[in-house]
């Protein structure tokens, strides 16, 4: 009988030292869907080409948290967060970045930073609605152009907003599925060619007369498909794959920087496997990844086959389509692009030795943002942590609720990782499904208050 008189006043006592700390605490949404990592199980090509697993996805733990130190800022913001580049460009922003910093917040779970920046996106929203390409670092539309929207940037916006709706729902304070569904459909009216299904460059140029194979991303279109019910979309992605069989080189594979709907070199436009080039391999292979395409597979296996009898360790950051180097740099930008392309394959060690390249070569100095976003991107992919996120299930991992710290027990050590988490609002070594003590989708001073409990029961 004493026992129990002293819980229940202990029980009192914690609930109000809980109601007392729930003015001051802040609390953290938890994710409905499956998070990071996935360790999915692509339907086709290899899924993983890590050795230990565990140390890939603490790996890529690490390196998001150092990309996000370098790259995103609440500086100029608007209130809100961006995505920057690098000292090479004095720290700007263009709207590649944002689309980029969607699609890894999303797949890394953090909703608010997801928010912030579709927020900053939608400061810069042009007169058709799409994002303005390129943004100072003080807030200012860049240059000329500067409001002129980037295809490559819009879409993959697009797509990040319909894997938020997918993850998260869209009952909150946005509502990403409208959203998504808006800005495909400006997407498709302004940067998809009227009559061809050639994709444009941008809201205002581009089209049959100069196009970019590294904006293609037919996965995505598979996605926007079925997601908006625009059947063309699936026109749009076939015309991709017409353009790339025409423009690629027979022997290498190589894709041009630009060309023509016909394959031809574009007017006043690179014609050599550059920076913007590099990008089509990696698009292609997610499509194979996710969706089978056998265009997709052909053309990164025979880009693999180039750069396998190169040597993953003497990759070069530039070559005609034929092949000829006319750059001498090893670069994360094409190491990482390179090791993407490998997922298609059958050779397994050829592709892990370009995934431990991958993980190896990381940029640094002046020019860093392109090269290790592009980085992550493809650690991401080639680990297994790249589903689609459209379709994704996954599996339900039992849940031990009050494993704070996830080591198999509930104790004190747990107790003192969710205080801690909630007073530094830094979540990232807890295991926030366990911590939701009443299953709200919010970790805050309740869930405090209940595991409190549950260790004083115990």
């Amino acid at each position: 009988m004493l026992n129990s008189v002293k819980f229940k006043r202990a029980k009192t006592l914690v609930m109000a030292a809980a109601l007392s700390i729930s003015l001051i605490l802040p609390s953290i949404l938890v994710n409905a869907a499956e998070a990071f990592p996935y360790d999915a199980k692509y339907t086709y090509g290899f899924s993983s080409l890590a050795d230990n697993q565990s140390t890939a996805n603490q790996l890529l733990a690490t390196e998001w948290e150092s990309w996000k130190s370098a790259h995103i800022t609440s500086s100029g913001a608007k209130g809100f967060k961006r995505v920057q580049r690098d000292a090479a460009t004095n720290y700007d922003t263009v709207s590649e970045g944002l689309g980029y910093g969607m699609i890894l917040a999303v797949y890394f779970d953090e909703q608010q930073l997801f928010n912030d920046l579709y927020n900053y996106v939608k400061a810069y929203l042009n007169s058709n609605g799409l994002m303005s390409w390129h943004i100072d670092a003080s807030g200012n539309i860049a240059g000329t152009d500067g409001k002129g929207a980037a295809t490559d940037a819009d879409e993959d916006i697009a797509v990040a907003l319909v894997f938020a709706h997918k993850k998260w729902g869209s009952s909150g304070s946005m509502n990403y599925e409208s959203e998504a569904k808006a800005y495909i459909s400006k997407v498709y009216n302004f940067m998809v060619e009227k009559g061809t299904y050639v994709l444009k460059n941008g809201d205002t140029w581009g089209g049959s007369n100069c196009t970019n194979p590294s904006y293609f991303a037919p996965a995505w279109y598979r996605i926007f498909a079925d997601f908006t019910g625009n059947s063309e979309w699936i026109k749009v992605a076939d015309k991709c794959y017409e353009i790339v069989d025409k423009a690629k080189n027979q022997s290498t594979g190589l894709v041009p920087d630009w060309c023509t709907a016909s394959g031809g070199q574009a007017s006043g436009q690179g014609y050599n496997f550059l920076y913007d080039a590099i990008r089509y391999q990696w698009r292609a292979a997610v499509d194979y990844s996710w969706y089978g395409t056998a265009k997709a597979k052909t053309n990164c296996d025979q880009i693999s086959n180039f750069f396998k009898n190169i040597g993953v360790d003497k990759v070069k950051d530039g070559y005609t389509i034929s092949g000829s180097q006319v750059s001498s740099n090893h670069t994360a930008t094409f190491v990482s692009c390179v090791a993407a392309a490998a997922m298609t394959g059958t050779d397994s060690a050829y592709a892990s030795s370009a995934y431990n390249e991958c993980v190896k070569v990381k940029d640094s100095g002046a020019y860093t943002y392109f090269g290790n976003s592009l980085r992550i991107m493809a650690l991401l992919y080639t680990t297994g942590n790249f589903p689609n996120l459209y379709t994704y299930t996954g599996s339900t991992p039992s849940i031990t609720k009050g494993d704070v710290n996830n080591d198999g027990s509930v104790d004190a050590l747990d107790f003192a990782a969710i205080k801690k988490a909630l007073l530094s609002q830094s979540f990232n070594e807890i295991d926030t499904k366990a911590a939701d003590m009443n299953d709200d989708g919010a970790i805050d001073a309740v869930d405090y208050a209940k595991l409190k409990i549950l260790l004083l029961n115990n």
